[in-house]
């Protein structure tokens, strides 16, 4: 598993096979990780909470979640997940391409479906919260999927796909008026900004460096970067840091100094502080733990 996809789904993939691109990925938040920082991908993510509560960031906005709700994440939308303080929030990502349920015709007429959530053209309440239809429609879709994957019969995956076409059409059915668009501008800049701190985490990085990512000026970057995401520049960039640094000490042997080099911390001292600080023990007693289990 490469860092990316640690530091958004960690280690626990239920559901995967060979050519048939449909995993779902069962999480805990604080005990995986404390959040899931802001990132993007191409494929539809379905996030289900199964206990506890917490809030979906979608496109900015802060949306709160609980146990039975559901938050359908369309290709490209910028989103993070974090819990509320003191409460174990346990969720599955469900993680599939369009792509599976396209086809080769031509005039396939289930692609306008296909073609409007890719463009986030289809809206629907989200969070889908239980007590709804569109609820019921959508879990009972998701749950089948979930038999159908643990199960694993013999042509199991038609099970799967036709189940995933049943939630779309469910969203289809229950699709809402466009919302006027809000702070899409200021996403697409993040996700500029998300991009670069990817690239560039080992690296030193300034609050000016980062303002010029997203062509704002040191000052208002700083104010709408804290205001959008309810932290500041530096705390998220340490926060990205301290994940990959927990990701190289469960999968490489590398010594203490160069892991801390290797995510971006110049002084080892500060990145033992930090570390401590955020999980509890040093980075050594993390990766003595992390090889016990």
């Amino acid at each position: 598993m490469d860092l990316e996809h640690y530091t958004q789904y960690q280690e626990t993939r239920l559901h995967e096979q060979p050519g048939f691109v449909y995993n779902t990925y069962l999480c805990t938040i604080p005990q995986d990780f404390d959040r899931v920082n802001l990132h993007w991908h191409d494929q539809v993510e379905l996030i289900y909470i199964k206990k506890g509560s917490g809030t979906v960031s979608l496109n900015l906005q802060n949306l709160p979640v609980s146990a039975g709700c559901i938050v359908p994440v369309l290709p490209g939308e910028l989103h993070g997940i974090e819990g509320d303080a003191g409460v174990r929030m346990e969720y599955e990502n469900i993680i599939f391409s369009l792509a599976l349920l396209d086809s080769a015709e031509a005039n396939d007429w289930c692609r306008g479906v296909l073609d409007s959530l890719r463009r986030g053209a289809l809206c629907f309440e989200r969070p889908i919260r239980p007590g709804t239809e569109l609820h019921a429609a959508v879990s009972a879709a998701l749950d089948a999927a979930d038999e159908a994957c643990s199960r694993r019969e013999p042509g199991y995956p038609l099970l799967v796909k036709s189940q995933l076409f049943m939630l779309l059409y469910a969203l289809q059915c229950f699709q809402t008026a466009p919302e006027k668009p809000r702070a899409g501008d200021d996403a697409e800049k993040l996700k500029g900004l998300v991009r670069f701190v990817k690239a560039h985490y080992d690296r030193p990085i300034s609050v000016a460096d980062a303002a010029a990512v997203t062509g704002y000026s040191p000052s208002h970057f700083m104010r709408i970067f804290r205001q959008l995401t309810g932290r500041t520049f530096v705390e998220y960039l340490t926060d990205y840091r301290l994940s990959a640094a927990v990701y190289y000490l469960k999968e490489t042997d590398e010594d203490i100094g160069t892991v801390a080099a290797n995510c971006g911390f110049e002084n080892i001292s500060y990145f033992i502080r930090r570390f401590g600080r955020k999980y509890g023990m040093s980075p050594g007693q993390f990766r003595r733990s992390a090889a016990r289990n």
